[in-house]
């Protein structure tokens, strides 16, 4: 197995640490195959509290199947993973302890995956009554507080037909936040919008890092966004990780020729 470094160098060798201690997300030896094929090849991956980690890579490298994973849409076919030091996947099934660990990870798709025969508050509020049988009165105040974290308090009681595609992933990030995320996984959110709603919506995910601290990983191809609000930058290739490092180091001194061509290919 190929284990990548933190300085965007590809170092050989079998090695496969230990979970990190502090790490909020923590996968080691993630495999996952479809058909045959092989989508995550033994993949050790952290994630700490407040980072903002933006995974990039072609298309069927696996970056979107390790979000998945995460958030539990998808088990892998073997490997470990912890969430806040509590193991929830092992040796190939979810253990006991990730229904409450699941609850503080929040998932954002690139369709909005809203139901357009609700309104807003609807949409916000239905994983909170079925999960945590909250009345909904009680979760008023909590959806008003959750769309103004996103800039769309006004839009409460809008039918979600109404609304543009930039609103729609505001509001789909309102709902994940309903749950009290320690971690949004983000898939692709911005790849159906225009540059200036996409700039704002990654904005909203920069505040939420920030203001609340909230861990966001982020699969995209908007490198400038990437390069301006993201601690880490993670490379996929052929179901590995190939390169983890900073924004800084794989944008100005990366010297892995996969990475710098991809990024030369989707910067501009």
């Amino acid at each position: 197995m190929t284990t990548i470094s933190t300085v965007a160098h590809l170092t050989n060798g079998d090695v496969s640490p230990e979970p990190a201690a502090n790490a909020l997300v923590s996968a080691r030896g993630l495999t996952k195959s479809y058909f045959g094929r092989t989508i995550l090849d033994g993949v050790d991956f952290d994630m700490r509290r407040g980072d903002i980690t933006v995974v990039i890579g072609k298309s069927g490298s696996g970056k979107s199947t390790l979000l998945r994973a995460m958030a539990g849409l998808t088990d892998p076919d073997s490997g470990l993973m912890t969430i806040d030091g509590t193991t929830v996947f092992e040796n190939g099934h979810r253990t006991e302890a990730w229904k409450k660990e699941s609850a503080e990870v929040g998932m954002v798709f690139q369709t909005y995956t809203l139901w357009p025969h609700m309104n807003v508050f609807q949409n916000l509020t239905l994983a909170p009554r079925k999960v945590l049988r909250q009345k909904k009165d009680e979760l008023r105040a909590r959806a008003e507080a959750a769309l103004s974290e996103v800039g769309m308090a006004d839009h409460i009681d809008s039918r979600c037909t109404e609304l543009s595609g930039g609103e729609r992933q505001r509001v789909a990030i309102a709902r994940a936040l309903m749950m009290k995320p320690k971690l949004i996984l983000c898939d692709e959110i911005t790849s159906a919008l225009d540059p200036p709603v996409a700039a704002e919506v990654l904005g909203v995910l920069t505040r939420l890092k920030q203001e609340e601290g909230i861990a966001v990983a982020l699969v995209t191809h908007d490198m400038a966004f990437a390069s301006k609000a993201a601690d880490r930058l993670v490379f996929f290739s052929n179901g590995r990780i190939r390169v983890d490092t900073t924004p800084d180091l794989a944008f100005n001194s990366c010297d892995d020729p996969e990475l710098a061509k991809f990024v030369d290919a989707v910067r501009f």
